[in-house]
């Protein structure tokens, strides 16, 4: 069951063919599920970080993966694998031996993040399907339940155990569960302008 929720996104065409090119320079973000164009000026939200430990240790790149929250699933404190249908929200790559990632412009509202321990090399899709090793960021204080415009999310020093089976259930203390990540601290911040 639990692989049929890690089917390929929506879309997800769009964010494979990126990706390789996005990799290879070791920045950039991919918007799947919206067309920038339609941004109606509406306030928006940035989401950054870093990445500290990442279970296995790997030289593969990681895509962070932000996208709305849709359904009215218990997402705090341990939001469950995004569904298959997700249709909005970015995705950036962190190359091997970078750590921090930056995702603007993504939309108000209740938000989750997983990360993805993509396919090595040519084999890498930049997409999550059955079998791949993600992890599934907790949100131990419900920091991401409601994030407002125009405020800036930082995930402090994440944690990542990646597995292609995550629990469903996150544990108490601040080591990460099996396939789930966890930030020694979430913040949020009214966004200054330059970001």
């Amino acid at each position: 069951m639990m692989q049929n929720r890690l089917r390929a996104w929506s879309r997800a065409a769009l964010l494979a063919a990126l990706l390789p090119v996005l990799g290879s320079c070791g920045e950039g973000t991919v918007t799947f599920g919206r067309d920038d164009d339609d941004d109606d000026g509406n306030a928006t939200v940035t989401v950054k970080g870093n990445l500290d430990e990442v279970t296995p240790v790997t030289s593969r790149d990681v895509v962070v993966f932000v996208y709305e929250i849709t359904d009215d699933s218990d997402r705090c404190p341990c939001p469950p694998a995004p569904p298959s249908e997700t249709t909005q929200g970015k995705s950036a790559v962190v190359a091997s031996g970078e750590t921090e990632f930056t995702l603007t412009g993504l939309d108000a509202g209740p938000i989750g993040v997983v990360f993805l321990l993509d396919n090595a090399g040519s084999n890498a899709d930049g997409q999550i399907d059955p079998g791949d090793q993600i992890a599934i960021l907790d949100d131990v204080d419900c920091e991401l339940n409601d994030v407002d415009g125009n405020i800036t999310v930082t995930l402090e020093d994440v944690d990542l155990l990646f597995s292609p089976a995550p629990t469903t259930d996150c544990t108490g203390g601040d080591e990460p569960a099996i396939g789930r990540a966890r930030a020694d601290e979430i913040t949020k911040a009214k966004t200054t302008s330059g970001n």
